[in-house]
């Protein structure tokens, strides 16, 4: 069980850093996309375009989104209604979160299912994106990616939440 902590609590650092990585980029790159566009209203000979911008944008948002999420499911704060839970003795509330635990699993695998059914259709078609030219699949790995993450995080927090004892709190 410590070996297994371990992994999962150098997991979660690696996505800590690729998150705050992934939000340094996309504020960077959003913001002088609206500084340029202004200096380009203001002065109209510096009419530099960074329309690039938002389709990497966008995509960084997805990973930023997945990632933000399967840490959420480590904790067990994704959005949830706690008021039959709340009420449950110890027994019931572990017999629920095995039902949610397997709900969400099936719901990530089939996230994970179509996210990589999508990747091979991209790399079967070469097609890329409208402006950079990147291979359309590069951004698209990352649904599947987060749902690897997500699987991950959801079973750790099952694990974590039917070992705690009566009374104990995350």
């Amino acid at each position: 069980m410590k070996a297994y902590k371990k992994i999962m609590s150098g997991i979660a650092e690696f996505e800590k850093v690729l998150i705050s990585i992934d939000l340094v980029v996309v504020t960077l790159l959003t913001f002088l996309n609206v500084l340029f566009r202004k200096l380009g209203d203001w002065i109209p000979s510096f009419k530099i375009s960074l329309a690039w911008t938002e389709e990497v944008v966008i995509n960084l948002f997805v990973l930023l989104i997945m990632l933000g999420c399967a840490l959420c499911a480590k904790e067990g704060s994704l959005i949830s209604l706690s008021l039959i839970f709340d009420r449950l003795k110890a027994g019931g509330k572990k017999v629920l979160t095995l039902i949610i635990t397997a709900a969400n699993i099936l719901f990530w695998v089939l996230l994970l299912d179509t996210g990589w059914k999508k990747v091979v259709t991209q790399l079967g078609n070469g097609k890329s994106t409208p402006i950079l030219r990147i291979p359309e699949w590069m951004f698209t790995i990352f649904l599947p990616i987060g749902a690897v993450f997500l699987i991950l995080h959801t079973v750790e927090f099952c694990i974590d939440a039917l070992s705690r004892k009566e009374g104990e709190t995350a």
